[in-house]
């Protein structure tokens, strides 16, 4: 199974739940939902989080280890 990083690229790219709530047009707790695996951003909030993080969509969802390596 596939284990969600949000919350680890959240922290490390030291981005701000509000700030992503706004420029996603969501609310605070649905980012923090995602963050700690409570629920899952659809495909085109995938996509623009991931933008958002300067990570790959690939990052974000990840099979064992942070894989930091494959970062754009």
């Amino acid at each position: 199974m596939y284990e969600s990083r949000i919350g680890y690229w959240v922290k490390k790219k030291d981005v701000k739940l509000k700030f992503i709530a706004k420029e996603l047009s969501i609310s605070y707790q649905t980012v923090s939902n995602w963050c700690t695996g409570r629920s899952h951003p659809n495909g085109p909030q995938l996509f623009a989080l991931a933008e958002l993080l300067g990570v790959k969509v690939d990052n974000l969802y990840a099979r064992g280890g942070n894989d930091e390596n494959n970062n754009n």
